[in-house]
């Protein structure tokens, strides 16, 4: 029986359960059929009437330790407050941000791929995963949750997604916005505050996607840890980890970070 299943893994997920597994415990690697398979090679940051394109196969600038606070603690509203305003220094178009933009915007690189030696099982819901795996505490860098802020929804389209958009993923933030696009597979994926009608903020950006046709047909409300501490721990078996990542496109951390967040991992079980 696993000590711990980490749930729909990105690279940095991934190192993090090497690390949790190279203390001594149990790990197991599992996908949930409810999300799409989302990857990218560059990552392109529109905002202010000017954008960023972060690659893979950079270095990786200064070190991880703006991005190593495990835990809420009784200052932690002003490392919200802090994260805006060090966004907005850098241009008055991220405000809207959170940390994993910050870091992205710091290190400037993202992670190359990253394959696992263990292999990854797949799950058909959350749910199936819990009931499997008692005694397992199941980490995560985002899950479903009907009180969650965000969406996710998936669209067919008649136009050619692959070559529009190819291995891209791309975050708008203007007008108050913050809207991610991507592509899985042959759809359309679009990620946002669930109270908005996100593609209609994205067709006003992008004029061409008026021409063309979609059909929604999947959506999720969903959570992610986008605070500036790593760990929210939901409750004694479900920590949602603040990963550093767009789902499976995360941005490259330090090899100091993933010995923290494991270390913390497993000093808390032990408690």
């Amino acid at each position: 029986m696993a000590d711990y299943i980490f749930l729909n893994p990105s690279p940095n997920l991934l190192k993090v359960a090497e690390n949790v597994r190279n203390r001594g415990f149990d790990v197991k690697l599992v996908r949930n059929e409810q999300f799409p398979d989302i990857s990218a090679e560059t990552v392109h940051v529109f905002y202010n009437g000017t954008y960023r394109t972060f690659f893979q196969d950079e270095p990786g600038l200064g070190n991880s330790k703006r991005f190593m606070k495990m835990k809420k603690g009784f200052l932690s509203g002003f490392s919200v407050r802090a994260v805006s305003f060090e966004l907005g220094s850098i241009s008055r178009g991220l405000s809207t941000g959170d940390i994993v933009d910050l870091s992205l915007f710091r290190r400037q690189a993202i992670e190359d791929t990253y394959t696992s030696t263990q292999k990854i099982s797949s799950a058909s819901s959350f749910s199936a995963i819990a009931e499997d795996n008692g005694n397992a505490v199941i980490v995560t860098g985002y899950m479903e949750f009907v009180a969650g802020s965000e969406k996710l929804s998936m669209y067919d389209t008649d136009f050619d997604i692959n070559q529009a958009l190819g291995n891209d993923y791309i975050i708008f933030m203007e007008d108050g916005h913050r809207v991610e696009l991507c592509r899985s597979g042959n759809r359309l994926v679009v990620i946002g505050n669930k109270n908005n009608d996100n593609l209609a903020f994205l067709s006003s950006k992008l004029h061409f996607l008026n021409k063309f046709s979609f059909k929604r047909v999947k959506e999720l409300v969903i959570s992610r840890n986008r605070m500036p501490w790593v760990m929210n721990s939901l409750d004694k078996r479900l920590i949602l980890l603040n990963d550093f990542s767009y789902f499976n496109v995360s941005v490259k951390l330090s090899s100091e970070w993933f010995d923290k967040v494991g270390k913390q991992i497993c000093a808390d079980r032990q408690r």
